[in-house]
């Protein structure tokens, strides 16, 4: 029975997931949610109370899969490892502070880019971004998600600049930089829609570019 009750929880929320997607945090309603999923609207208020509430457990889930995507690349910096999907083995093998840096970046972003800049990932991030008009939510999501997987790019850089590999420098300031470079070119046409999914040639070149001229920056002197 409660295996029962927990697969319709995930499946109201697969629903819910999908109807922000299409129309909007704002625009959705829980009766067009109870409309595509079947059953009553009662059902529906004794696993959520609230729109917010359904939002609200997407929003954390969100945040957790952000971070824990971006600590299972980082994931050298620290933690014990056990439980990582295979498709991040090969980056965490190579985000080690004794390793050549220029070919452990173009690994990193390369994942980074096919995990963070898909269509499917992008339009979660349409609806975080609406709904952070509302500072508490925002400010939830940012904290548990983009800014624990900064703060562990800071924590790697911190590493091979100590390594002499990259020149000192705020590493903090450093994975901003390096965020914004492996963005600059994929990150808008995304967020707007105007572009399909990248291609892993696309991604290559994206990354080529950006590491070279991160390494122009901060490479040892």
């Amino acid at each position: 029975m409660k295996k029962m009750t927990e697969a319709r929880r995930e499946a109201i929320l697969a629903a819910a997931k999908t109807l922000f997607e299409e129309v909007g945090f704002e625009q959705a309603t829980m009766s067009e949610l109870t409309a595509r999923q079947g059953g009553s609207k009662a059902t529906l208020y004794r696993y959520f109370n609230s729109k917010e509430a359904l939002f609200q457990e997407l929003l954390q889930r969100s945040a957790r899969e952000h971070s824990g995507a971006m600590f299972a690349m980082l994931h050298p910096c620290g933690g014990s490892g056990n439980e990582l999907p295979p498709d991040a083995m090969e980056a965490l093998a190579l985000l080690n502070p004794e390793q050549d840096v220029t070919s452990t970046l173009k690994v990193f972003a390369e994942r980074g880019l096919k995990t963070f800049q898909s269509l499917r990932r992008i339009a979660t991030r349409r609806i975080l971004i609406a709904a952070a008009s509302n500072a508490e939510v925002g400010t939830q999501f940012y904290e548990h998600g983009p800014r624990r997987g900064m703060q562990m790019l800071a924590r790697y850089f911190e590493g091979v600049m100590n390594a002499g590999q990259l020149r000192r420098a705020d590493p903090w300031v450093a994975a901003c930089h390096f965020r914004a470079l492996v963005e600059s070119e994929v990150d808008e046409p995304g967020l707007f829609n105007a572009r399909p999914d990248l291609t892993d040639e696309q991604i290559h070149a994206t990354v080529a570019r950006a590491v070279d001229i991160f390494m122009r920056a901060y490479g040892p002197a």
